[in-house]
Parts: structure tokens; C-alpha cells; sequence
């Protein structure tokens, strides 16, 4: 599950030519067991964050953004309610508005 968690910006407006903004993601992944939710993690972390020597293995289109870096911002591990395991991680994009 996806969840847009909240941004801030630096700088001029977001939306002017030189605007940068923070925006962090929410990813929980859930599954039956506490492995399964770990490995889900293992593979949300690895999407987010591999790079080879030219980037960032799989490159985030944004229309009208420039995606500069992201991090791991939070990471809670395993939970489990009701027999429901989940695994939460919030990840933190900094994008800037493309230059006309």
C-alpha cells in the first residue's frame, strides 16, 4: 500500500523555475507471515534505493519534476494485528520543477 504522507518545500513556491521540495511516501507492505512481510520489504527497499554507476535502477517519472535523490526516511520493521503482518517504510523524494 502506497500512501502520500507529505512534502515541504525550499526555497521559492513549488511550481517557480527553481523551487525544490521534500515529498515523502508511505510504503506498508502486509502479507500472513512476519518473512513474507520482510521480504516484501527487502524488494520495496531495493526498487527504491539500487543504483548502478549511471543511477538509480528504476528512474521515477514525475511530468514536470526532476526527481534529484531519494532516501530512506523512516523504517519501523514488523507489526502484527489481528494475524496481519505489516512492514512500514517512508521514503523521501527531493524533486525540483524542470527548468523551461
Amino acid at each position: 500500500m502506497l500512501y502520500p504522507v507529505g512534502s515541504t518545500s525550499d526555497g521559492p513556491p513549488f511550481g517557480d523555475a527553481s523551487a525544490d521540495a521534500r515529498v515523502v511516501y508511505q510504503i506498508t507492505s502486509v502479507a500472513t507471515t512476519a518473512e513474507q512481510a520482510e521480504w516484501m520489504a527487502d524488494k520495496v527497499r531495493s526498487g527504491m534505493l539500487a543504483r548502478t554507476p549511471l543511477g538509480y535502477t528504476y528512474p521515477i517519472a514525475a511530468t514536470g519534476y526532476v526527481v534529484m535523490s531519494r532516501d530512506l526516511d523512516k523504517e519501523e520493521g514488523v507489526a502484527v494485528a489481528n494475524g496481519v503482518y505489516s512492514y512500514v517504510q517512508r521514503f523521501a523524494l527531493e524533486v525540483t520543477t524542470l527548468n523551461s
